[in-house]
């Protein structure tokens, strides 16, 4: 059994007055490609995994990657969560306290007061 496939060609002009239509069909399986001098460019859709995305998006190494990831999962576990009870305002009103606190000034040496009213120095991270 044979099999031979056509392909819709295009020249570049052609496919560049339609390019979303042409992107459509192409990614529907359509063999589409575009005439380029002497070569046929095929239209095909392309598999991307998160890692390769990262790499490629953000040129970040693996190494890199799980470095963010876990800097960003510590951040997560650290971060103060208020208790949503259902009422919206007291949850705004909490929120709003908690961003009142961290934008004053620290005052000497980095010191902050902590929820007993006692100064603590920052650490530093």
């Amino acid at each position: 059994m044979t099999f031979i496939a056509t392909m819709k060609t295009l020249t570049i002009t052609s496919a560049r007055q339609n390019l979303g239509a042409w992107l459509a069909r192409a990614a529907r399986g359509e063999e589409i490609g575009i005439i380029s001098g002497a070569q046929v460019i095929a239209l095909r859709p392309v598999a991307i995994a998160a890692a390769d995305y990262a790499e490629q998006e953000y040129r970040l190494t693996k190494a890199e990657l799980a470095k963010a990831a876990e800097k960003i999962h510590e951040e997560i576990d650290a971060a103060e969560t208020i208790e949503f009870t259902g009422e919206l305002r007291a949850a705004f009103a909490s929120a709003s306290l908690a961003d009142q606190a961290l934008s004053q000034p620290r005052g000497k040496a980095g010191a902050r007061r902590n929820r007993g009213g006692k100064r603590r120095v920052a650490s530093a991270a």
